[in-house]
């Protein structure tokens, strides 16, 4: 588990726009994200069941804290509509103060936290 205190950025893709707005609006209202960012649309390609396969998709970004990056993790793939979901999480080496702080008022005042 992360400190407190350490930010981290989470990602998802989602096949649609009104996904990806879903998605966003839910995790933040549930007070587990600061923030989602939506990128899109982008263009991705793998290899799923042996086949060369492409997709548009539409990228959610989630700026949490350590300690709610479990709950955070559990709600997505709750909400998710893809059969195994990208799930990709990376540390802030560096954020500003204030930013790091409004993050981690926005984490804490969810509606657990009421």
């Amino acid at each position: 588990m992360m400190p407190e205190s350490q930010l981290a950025m989470a990602t998802t893709t989602v096949s649609t726009a009104d996904q990806a707005e879903q998605m966003a609006a839910h995790v933040v209202a549930s007070g587990l994200a600061a923030c989602a960012q939506i990128d899109g649309p982008i263009r991705s390609h793998y290899t799923w069941d042996g086949q060369a396969e492409a997709a548009t998709e539409w990228r959610l970004t989630f700026k949490t804290t350590g300690p709610r990056l479990a709950e955070l993790a559990e709600l997505v793939h709750q909400l998710h509509p893809y059969e195994l979901p990208q799930w990709i999480v990376v540390s802030a080496a560096e954020a500003s103060a204030g930013y790091a702080r409004w993050v981690t008022d926005s984490v804490r005042g969810g509606p657990e936290h009421a």
